[in-house]
C-alpha cells in the first residue's frame, strides 16, 4: 500500500518563495521514493485566514482527507492540533518562532515597531502552539545550530529526535567573474525591520559620505519602489533599484550583475538567498547570528559583522570594494562550501531521517 506523507504549512508549495521552495524539494524526494505527498496549505483550507485560525482550519482539512498518513510533517505554528491527535507527527521549523520573538524584542531596531498589543497577544495565539508542538512531537526538524541548542534547552529535545536539516542550492555551471558588477551591492529579502533595513540605509549613507561609488539593488522586497524609497534619504534614492519580486529563472541573472551580497538581518533561519549568493560565487557580508554564522566562516568564505552595526558593515563593504582579488577569493570559497548542497542531496537527507524516526 502507498504510504502517505501529509505536509502542513502556511505557504503553498512553490519555487518562488522560501518556505515554498523547501517544500517543493522535500515533495520531490518523497515522491521519487514512492510516497504519496499531500500538502495542506491556504488553498486546502479555503484561502488565507488570520494566522491564529490556520492550525484549526488545517486540522479540519486534514480530517476531511479521510486518509491515515504514514507521517505528518507540520510547520511549528500549526503543530498543536496535529501533535495532540497524531503521536507520530514531526514538527519542522524554518527558524524557531519563540527564539526569533525573543531576538526581536532584544533588537533596538525592531522592538520599537512591535506594538504593545502584539507583545501581549502574539505569544498567546501563536507561540503557545509552537511550544506545545515542539515539546511533544516525535521528531523536530530545525534549521540552524542556535535553534537546535535552544530546542534542547527549552523544549527538552535530544539529538536522537532532533535533526538540523540543510537547505539546498541550485547548482550552476557558470564560472565566477572576479570584479564583476561595478560596485553593485545586492540585498535580497522582504523590506521589513527584522531584515536590518535601517542598518542597510545607514550603511549606504556612510559609504556615500566616504565617496564610494556604489549602487544598491534591493530584490524580493515585497513592497513597491515608492514604499521602499520612503526609507531612504532623498540624495541616495537615485542609487537604489527596487525589484519587488522576481521569478526563479531570473535569479542567476540577478546575482551575476552584483559585486557584493549583503544580509544585515537580525533574525533568520537558514537563508536561501545567502546560500544561492554563495553558490553564485559572490562575496557575502552578513550578520554574525542565526543560520548565517553556520554558513559563513568570517574572513574565509565571507564576512560577518555584529547585527545593527552599520559602521562595521560599511567598513567591510569598503574593504571588499577596494580589493577585487579578495572578493574573488572569498566568492570562490563560498561557492566551494555549498558545492555539496544540491537540493536533491539535502532533501534526500530529510527524507531518510524522517523514515528513521517514523519507523521507531
Amino acid at each position: 500500500m502507498e504510504k502517505s506523507v501529509v505536509h502542513v504549512g502556511e505557504a503553498e508549495i512553490s519555487e518562488e518563495s522560501g518556505m515554498g521552495r523547501v517544500a517543493w524539494h522535500w515533495r520531490e524526494a518523497f515522491q521519487q521514493a514512492g510516497y504519496r505527498f499531500i500538502h495542506i496549505g491556504p488553498a486546502a483550507i479555503g484561502g488565507f485566514v488570520h494566522p491564529a485560525l490556520f492550525p484549526s482550519r488545517a486540522f479540519e482539512a486534514f480530517k476531511r482527507l479521510g486518509v491515515k498518513p504514514w507521517v505528518c510533517l507540520v510547520h511549528e505554528p500549526a503543530a498543536a492540533p496535529f501533535v495532540k491527535r497524531f503521536p507520530g507527527a514531526i514538527v519542522f521549523s524554518h527558524g524557531l518562532e519563540r527564539r526569533a520573538w525573543e531576538d526581536l524584542l532584544r533588537s533596538p531596531e525592531s522592538r520599537k515597531e512591535v506594538r504593545f498589543r502584539s507583545r501581549i497577544l502574539f505569544p498567546l495565539w501563536r507561540l503557545r502552539g509552537c511550544d506545545f508542538g515542539l515539546k511533544r512531537a516525535r521528531g523536530a526538524l530545525v534549521i540552524n545550530q542556535d535553534d537546535r541548542d535552544y530546542a534542547y534547552e527549552r523544549y527538552g529535545r535530544t539529538p536522537e529526535n532532533t535533526f538540523l536539516f540543510r537547505n539546498g542550492v541550485y547548482l550552476s555551471a557558470t564560472s565566477f567573474a572576479p570584479g564583476s558588477g561595478g560596485g553593485n551591492i545586492l540585498f535580497v529579502g522582504s523590506w521589513i525591520s527584522r531584515k536590518g533595513i535601517k542598518t542597510l540605509v545607514e550603511t549606504a549613507r556612510i559609504l556615500h559620505e566616504l565617496k564610494f561609488q556604489c549602487r544598491f539593488t534591493l530584490a524580493a522586497t515585497g513592497f513597491d519602489e515608492e514604499a521602499v524609497l520612503r526609507d531612504w534619504p532623498a540624495d541616495l534614492r537615485p542609487l537604489v533599484k527596487v525589484i519587488p519580486c522576481f521569478k526563479r529563472e531570473a535569479e542567476a541573472g540577478l546575482f551575476s550583475t552584483a559585486t557584493l551580497f549583503v544580509m544585515p538581518s537580525f533574525s533568520e533561519g537558514q537563508p536561501l538567498a545567502l546560500l544561492q549568493a554563495m553558490e553564485a560565487g559572490l562575496c557575502c557580508v552578513t550578520t554574525d547570528c542565526c543560520g548565517q554564522k553556520d554558513l559563513i566562516r568570517n574572513g574565509e568564505n565571507g564576512f560577518l559583522f555584529p547585527p545593527g552595526d552599520a559602521l562595521a558593515l560599511a567598513t567591510l563593504i569598503g574593504v571588499c570594494l577596494r580589493d577585487a582579488a579578495l572578493r574573488e577569493r572569498l566568492g570562490r570559497r563560498a561557492r566551494e562550501s555549498v558545492s555539496q548542497r544540491s537540493w536533491a542531496a539535502t532533501s534526500r537527507e530529510v527524507k531518510e531521517w524522517v523514515e528513521r524516526i517514523a519507523s521507531n
